[in-house]
């Protein structure tokens, strides 16, 4: 369920989160900083979802639903989901004040800070592989 599907971002693979952060801990001249990191690919949520199904092998299906509607589906999970849910769809800003709807929202594309260079992070794809385990469901 997803009110954006060909919304796209640039998701980043968590081991290349560790290296920043590893980075920023052994380099003195790192400290203090807040650098804003992106993956080195620009993916849809259709295509991250495609991923996933090709790394486990199995069809996936994305349905599209209004912002509305995924703000109570997720407001009815309750805990972090149903706390989030404003800001996740649109309806809040990080600040708590209301927000202009995302669907109206025009995502721009973020190119990957210094952090990149001086890192030399590997630039892993989020392909879904690394995470196959964790999507695919219950074998017989």
């Amino acid at each position: 369920m997803e009110p954006f599907p060909d919304q796209a971002g640039q998701p980043i693979h968590e081991a290349d989160v560790a290296h920043v952060v590893i980075a920023d801990l052994l380099d003195p001249q790192r400290r203090g900083r807040i650098e804003t990191i992106v993956g080195p690919d620009r993916l849809t949520k259709r295509e991250q979802v495609a991923a996933i199904s090709t790394a486990i092998g199995e069809d996936i299906r994305l349905d599209q639903v209004s912002a509305a509607q995924a703000r109570a589906f997720y407001q009815a999970q309750g805990g972090f989901a149903g706390a989030n849910a404003d800001f996740l769809f649109g309806f809040e800003s990080y600040d708590g004040v209301e927000a202009r709807s995302m669907s109206r929202a025009t995502p721009t594309r973020n190119t990957p800070t210094s952090a990149w260079s001086r890192v030399n992070l590997r630039a892993r794809i989020c392909s879904g592989r690394d995470h196959a385990a964790d999507f695919a469901g219950p074998r017989p």
